[in-house]
């Protein structure tokens, strides 16, 4: 995708902005007539990596279900983390760092028999992940009769240590995820890299981390996902692809501020120069035209 990085004014960025979320909706409407075009589907999957949208895509699909007079209940695989102080302790243990990332980081004898409930009709206790506390603490009764779709979301709903546990069972599977590289003038950035480039940002604002941070974390993020999300990605009934063309205009007054804080001496310095020559000639874009309900108030 090439994104347009100049404008004659205001209102030409708006417009921009409409027409770039118009896109996404329509890619949306797409794939709801895709689900709803099969008959007595009662789950779906939603996936994808890190940054891709998730999140606001599940609410979308919730708010197009309930149009279309459906129920809909989502059990975000989250929820099923080991505590955070068991996989620290089995990581300086074994001389490593924390796995966060993996089908390790899940308490799988608790998701498969959840699953296994579901699968008999049995109401069961969901579990509640508190990120704060790092740990697992007792959710809602969840009964499969009180609703018509379950949609389990997370990036795990890929792995297949959980696609096993949900065999048999009539189910579609979604990803989304930036599919498209985005050329900002000069500059390529590869779907991963629009995606380091929401993250940075989105764990600044939301979750108080550093870009120095980010960028360590970086480096395991996209190592489990080239073990345990990509090879499978294929495998999907459904892609959504999550670019947006104003990313870059609309990501400088939140990303450059943070990329000009990296020191001198970071070995993360020299990445983020690359983002700061890349938006240098580029034209910012307030946020404060996105709709309320936009994909991108995710990262920003």
């Amino acid at each position: 995708m090439i994104a347009k990085i100049k404008f004659e004014n205001e209102a030409e960025k708006e417009a921009y902005v409409r027409l770039c979320d118009k896109e996404f909706e329509n890619r949306l409407d797409e794939i709801m007539k895709a689900v709803c075009s099969v008959n007595g589907l009662r789950y779906l999957t939603l996936s994808g990596p890190t940054c891709s949208g998730k999140t606001t895509a599940s609410k979308k699909l919730i708010s197009e279900f309930c149009e279309r007079g459906k129920k809909v209940k989502i059990i975000s695989l989250d929820d099923f983390f080991r505590n955070r102080s068991t996989l620290e302790a089995e990581a300086r243990a074994e001389g490593r760092k924390v796995d966060f990332d993996s089908e390790k980081a899940l308490d799988l004898d608790a998701l498969g028999s959840f699953v296994a409930s579901l699968k008999e009709g049995r109401a069961s206790r969901l579990p509640k992940f508190d990120f704060k506390l790092g740990k697992r603490i007792e959710g809602e009764l969840f009964s499969p009769e009180d609703t018509d779709i379950i949609i389990f979301e997370g990036i795990q709903a890929i792995y297949p240590a959980f696609t096993s546990m949900i065999s048999g069972i009539p189910c579609l599977s979604l990803i989304i995820n930036v599919e498209d590289p985005l050329t900002v003038g000069d500059t390529v950035f590869s779907p991963r890299t629009v995606r380091l480039m929401r993250r940075l940002v989105r764990d600044y604002r939301f979750r108080g981390a550093s870009p120095e941070f980010s960028f360590l974390l970086w480096e395991s993020v996209t190592e489990n996902e080239d073990k345990n999300i990509l090879p499978f990605v294929g495998n999907a009934d459904l892609r959504l692809n999550s670019l947006l063309g104003y990313e870059a205009c609309m990501m400088k007054p939140y990303l450059c501020p943070l990329m000009e804080s990296v020191p001198k001496d970071s070995p993360y310095r020299k990445r983020a120069e690359m983002f700061l020559e890349a938006m240098r000639d580029i034209d910012m874009i307030s946020s404060d035209y996105l709709p309320e309900n936009a994909l991108y108030r995710e990262f920003i």
